[in-house]
């Protein structure tokens, strides 16, 4: 069983912080991505798919203000998905499930490793967020809210 508080602990040299259940670290020294992937897969039991992004990025991100002018609501997200590599397709945004007025998911943006969009609560059942994209996209993601990322920006800030 993977314990994210225990790899935290394991990791300590490299200042690291647990955010929420879905498997987010943020790792507060100065090291680069290899060293963190390095260092997260000595740790670990499991060789997982990682997606690294430097500090600097999210606080960039963040301050572009991607969704200024969306009204988020429990109906209404906005999400960024970190690509583990560059996209192998490159679709034409928006891009819209289902396709029209109707989408319950869209990609707005891709900065490079980085997509961003919206989705709608779906009346009837849950929508895999990560597969709808990775389907897209053609490489793996892991997607966070918005209010995720600009969690981990404040937190990098400060």
């Amino acid at each position: 069983m993977f314990r994210p508080a225990e790899l935290v602990a394991a990791l300590k040299r490299l200042d690291v912080v647990n955010i929420g259940a879905a498997g987010t670290f943020v790792v507060r020294s100065s090291v680069g991505a290899a060293a963190i992937r390095q260092a997260f897969l000595d740790e670990m039991p499991f060789a997982p798919t990682m997606a690294v992004r430097p500090g600097r990025d999210v606080i960039a991100l963040v301050r572009s203000r991607p969704f200024k002018g969306v009204a988020f609501s429990k109906d209404l997200r906005g999400w960024v998905a970190v690509m583990t590599g560059p996209p192998k397709h490159k679709p034409t945004l928006p891009l819209s499930s289902p396709a029209g007025a109707g989408w319950y998911l869209r990609v707005d943006e891709i900065r490079g490793l980085v997509a961003l969009g919206l989705q709608r609560r779906h009346p009837d059942r849950p929508i895999n967020t990560a597969k709808s994209l990775e389907t897209a996209l053609g490489v793996p993601v892991t997607v966070r809210w918005w209010e995720t990322i600009e969690k981990i920006a404040k937190m990098l800030e400060s």
